[in-house]
């Protein structure tokens, strides 16, 4: 598309690009910042392309355009676009030659001419000629061809296939199928009573090769016809031959213009032939051209083999007048729409990732809620953990709904709000487990036969409870401290309280597979009694044995470092 903003769009493109990977990515900083680098560098290059490119295009149909410039810029500019614009092409020392000459340049009651010698520049120069004649591009291409000026059949198909292909170029350079006319030339040495005209048809619709030498025929017939007695027979003659060039050109050329493949080779897609003319000119015939071979044995009209140079290749100015002038076509609302198509896209892709990382947010809430939910009360540690994951989530909720819903999670995708309610309920409902009791007291007849530390057979039952408390507080440190009442001798008590102790830290260690370490005895004898010794109730009061779970202060545990008048910390 000729003028078209390729590097603005790609800039657009790159700018869509980072603005998508700075708001909506889902992915990591690290990984948004690589791609960011690399749409930079990608853009960077294409524009850097497309500007070689652009200089490249300027530079080959620079000759052309200059020569179009000094012959008609000094014409208003609704005769460059009223005015048909034809790019003619052909061998550049055949008939091309001779119609332009010298010149590049050719303007004529019908058409402006711009002669093209090399395939490879037609779409350079009607790329260029759009936008001079300001989005309005050339309106056909005139083939015109030689038919004395070749002899080789090969040769002469593989230019025409360059021509086609050259022409299947330019028709995308300037965003439409270019309609061609063909023109063919034949000489003839023997004099005429009038000027020869162009025989051929024109349209808008894509003329068949199959068709185009019955309706020239047709033409030849009435050019015969409308002669007058005297010039009766140099007509005819002329019209025989008009009409096996027509037949010749329609099988010779033509097919090179609208066949597809052939042996494996595909030329472009086929030209839009929308013109074809034959005409003969004064000149010297060759004998051995194609041309000769097929007249003679079609017609067996001889053709005499004459040296020198030939008249002037008139333009096929009849057959372009009923090509139709193509229509302006501005490339500003082109490149718009596809500057918005391409903001469409990144919307949509905004969209779909505000989606699913929406979706990942309320599945992680989720997830959390539902892991908190599961973990029963008596694993607090657990469930403080779940618990500040939900309070994280919480938070971050809160700082959404006070300072806005980022980006990435915008574009009326978010629901998050419904789970605040849900994240505050759960953490207003926590309840911490009860405590521990701080002492267990046990009594030391139901464990001990009188003045032995010797558990008895079946104490085990009466041990369990305090087992499975010690054993539901493993971050605790367990002090077995026993007492007596005050009969017997002091220190008799004081050694059996120890020693009643020692024998129930060892079964508690052994039933809850934790070291000694783990536990501390204390034996205190009658030093601290309960209840009065003068009685019997107040001296079996005495005799006990109290279990107490106190906090390790090695673990860090100092916000209570005694309990009952014991340091948590002297025992070791």
């Amino acid at each position: 598309m000729t003028g078209y903003p390729y590097r603005s769009l790609v800039g657009w493109i790159a700018a869509l690009v980072l603005a998508w990977l700075a708001f909506s990515s889902p992915w990591r900083a690290t990984w948004n910042l690589l791609l960011a680098l690399f749409a930079i560098a990608l853009a960077l290059a294409a524009i850097a392309v497309a500007t070689l490119l652009l200089r490249a295009r300027r530079r080959a149909a620079q000759q052309e355009l200059l020569a179009v410039k000094a012959s008609l810029d000094a014409l208003p500019g609704d005769i460059r676009r009223n005015t048909p614009l034809v790019l003619a092409v052909g061998d550049a020392t055949g008939a091309l030659a001779r119609a332009f000459g010298e010149a590049l340049v050719r303007i004529t009651g019908t058409a402006i001419w711009v002669r093209i010698d090399d395939p490879t520049r037609l779409a350079h120069v009607a790329d260029a000629l759009k936008h001079w004649r300001g989005g309005q591009g050339p309106d056909a291409v005139a083939c015109l061809i030689g038919a004395d000026q070749t002899n080789d059949g090969g040769v002469l198909n593989a230019a025409l296939r360059r021509w086609r292909s050259a022409i299947g170029e330019a028709s995308r350079a300037t965003g439409y199928a270019l309609p061609v006319c063909v023109a063919v030339y034949a000489e003839e040495a023997n004099g005429a009573p009038d000027d020869c005209p162009w025989l051929g048809v024109a349209g808008t619709d894509s003329l068949h090769s199959d068709e185009l030498a019955a309706l020239v025929a047709a033409r030849a017939q009435q050019y015969a016809q409308a002669a007058v007695p005297a010039d009766r027979e140099a007509r005819l003659h002329r019209a025989a031959r008009l009409d096996a060039l027509a037949r010749w050109a329609a099988g010779a050329l033509l097919p090179a213009f609208v066949d597809g493949d052939r042996d494996g080779y595909r030329h472009g897609r086929a030209a839009h032939i929308a013109a074809f003319g034959v005409i003969l000119i004064a000149g010297f015939p060759a004998a051995d051209s194609l041309l000769a071979r097929f007249t003679g044995q079609a017609t067996a009209l001889a053709r005499t083999a004459t040296e020198g140079l030939g008249a002037p290749c008139p333009l096929p100015e009849p057959l372009i007048r009923d090509i139709a002038l193509q229509p302006v076509r501005r490339v500003v609302p082109h490149a718009l729409a596809h500057a918005f198509a391409w903001l469409a896209l990144a919307f949509c892709a905004a969209c779909a990732a505000s989606a699913w990382q929406n979706r990942a947010l309320v599945t992680r809430i989720t997830d959390d809620m539902a892991r908190y939910r599961a973990i029963e009360p008596e694993h607090d540690a657990a469930r403080l953990d779940a618990l500040q994951v939900i309070k994280r989530d919480r938070d971050e909720l809160e700082q959404y709904a006070s300072a806005g819903v980022p980006p990435r999670l915008a574009l009326g995708f978010y629901r998050g709000a419904p789970l605040l309610t849900q994240l505050n309920a759960l953490v207003a409902a926590y309840q911490p487990p009860a405590p521990p009791p701080s002492t267990i007291e046990l009594d030391s007849l139901s464990l001990f036969r009188s003045g032995s530390a010797a558990l008895n057979p079946g104490s085990n039952r009466v041990l369990f409870g305090a087992l499975e408390t010690v054993k539901a507080h493993p971050d605790k440190r367990v002090l077995v401290a026993g007492h007596s009442d005050s009969v017997g001798n002091p220190n008799t008590n004081l050694r059996l309280s120890e020693a009643r102790a020692a024998s129930i830290r060892d079964w508690l260690a052994d039933a809850a597979g934790l070291p000694l370490t783990h536990f501390a005895i204390q034996g205190y004898g009658d030093t601290r009694p309960k209840a009065a010794n003068d009685t019997e109730a107040g001296r079996a009061a005495n005799r006990r044995v109290e279990i107490t779970l106190v906090p390790d202060c090695r673990d860090g545990h100092r916000e209570d470092r005694s309990i009952s008048g014991h340091s948590a910390c002297s025992f070791q």
